[in-house]
């Protein structure tokens, strides 16, 4: 197979970051990304001081701000559009909860699309009187004229993936936002699939908030979130918890402004935080930063849409049904494929060390930077054949023992 625009230094080097590329054939950044060598050192160091000093909070909240500075920058957005979450999930219902959404309103969302922790939010809201409208799944995409069709002027929200985790198609984001800023109306994109493998700007896309997490494009850990809010909103989003974190105070532990003495919500996004930040998913996002800025963002997302197109064709020319768009800006780095079953498949891959998901009854390989055209050769000799095949330079599995 071809070569993307990545120079061959630049992908060796970054392939070699990741141990996962020594043992697995690893197609499943959509489920979890590997860990890189520099964000587990970072780690390492941060449990030292835990284990030797105990801390060094000062230090580290100091260090937050530049890390929320660094996120921004990645995004295109200001330092003070970001807050840190504890997952996409809780920037979708943090939102949900800020807009003060009535009975009579209503949200616009396609199913088939999202996530399902994109869906939950809005039907709670339903307990308000929220109406949740449906908008269909046409092919792998979410039209824009139909999210028009369903707009009037009751419709407060339009939710929508920047990439769907179910058929890894991009809707077209500016096109949404266009309807969305006539009409006043916010729009809310889920970027868990999107965030580190497209390169993102948040004013070219036109979203007014975005939520994603770190474990997956992002090459960092469970239990971190990014929240990106954008500033003309923030006056009109009240939090829905509150903490020291989300007011402005002389200090943390002044008593001359303490809660009987009245406060100020944040100016910012921070009005959105409670509680100490997660120090070591912060931390191991700076690590994982620091990788992606070196590769540069477009060459992520080239590299990655490169090799996503080459599977995708590869794929159909096998006869096997994929249902992931290959026209270029209509998919990331998910392909999602039909074969003849689906769980048999999936297990004869992982006998063979490769790793990928099955999502909706459908094979799910999703890529980033450190893989690269063997990968694809991999998962290509194993599907659709009747026969396992033995690993082909992988250790092979002691006995017992799941590779």
């Amino acid at each position: 197979m071809s070569t993307t625009d990545l120079t061959q230094t630049t992908a060796a080097w970054v392939r070699d970051e990741f141990e996962v590329c020594r043992r697995l054939t690893y197609l499943d950044v959509a489920g979890r990304a590997p860990m890189a060598d520099r964000v587990h050192r970072e780690l390492t160091d941060y449990l030292t001081v835990c284990r030797t000093e105990g801390a060094r909070k000062g230090e580290w909240l100091a260090r937050v701000e530049a890390i929320r500075e660094r996120t921004a920058s990645f995004i295109g957005a200001g330092s003070d559009e970001i807050a840190f979450t504890k997952n996409t999930s809780d920037g979708l219902n943090t939102i949900a909860a800020a807009l003060d959404l009535r009975a009579g309103d209503n949200v616009i969302v396609c199913p088939e699309f999202e996530h399902v922790n994109n869906i939950y939010p809005w039907l709670h809201l339903g307990e308000r009187g929220v109406e949740t409208r449906t908008v269909p799944m046409r092919g792998a995409m979410v039209d824009p004229q139909d999210v028009a069709a369903h707009m009037d002027e009751r419709t407060r929200v339009v939710t929508v993936s920047a990439v769907s985790s179910w058929t890894g198609a991009r809707p077209d984001l500016p096109a949404i936002a266009k309807l969305c800023r006539d009409r006043g109306v916010f729009l809310l994109a889920d970027a868990a699939q999107s965030l580190g493998i497209v390169n993102t700007d948040v004013r070219e896309l036109g979203v007014d908030g975005l939520a994603g997490a770190t474990q997956k494009g992002l090459l960092g850990m469970y239990g971190l979130g990014i929240l990106y809010c954008r500033r003309e909103w923030l006056p009109r989003l009240r939090p829905p918890f509150l903490s020291v974190s989300g007011v402005t105070r002389a200090g943390l532990h002044e008593s001359d402004l303490g809660p009987l003495a009245g406060y100020r919500l944040h100016d910012t996004a921070a009005r959105f935080e409670t509680g100490n930040p997660n120090f070591a998913g912060l931390f191991a996002l700076d690590a994982a930063l620091s990788l992606l800025e070196e590769v540069g963002a477009e060459a992520v997302e080239s590299r990655v849409t490169t090799l996503a197109a080459q599977l995708i064709g590869a794929l159909r020319d096998r006869g096997l049904p994929v249902i992931t768009p290959d026209r270029p800006g209509t998919h990331a780095g998910i392909v999602a494929f039909d074969v003849p079953d689906v769980n048999e498949a999936d297990q004869r891959l992982r006998d063979n060390a490769v790793r990928l998901s099955v999502r909706r009854g459908r094979l799910r390989a999703s890529l980033h930077i450190y893989n690269d055209e063997s990968d694809l050769d991999r998962l290509l000799s194993l599907v659709g054949i009747n026969t396992p095949s033995p690993p082909v330079g992988f250790p092979a599995p002691a006995q017992g023992e799941q590779p």
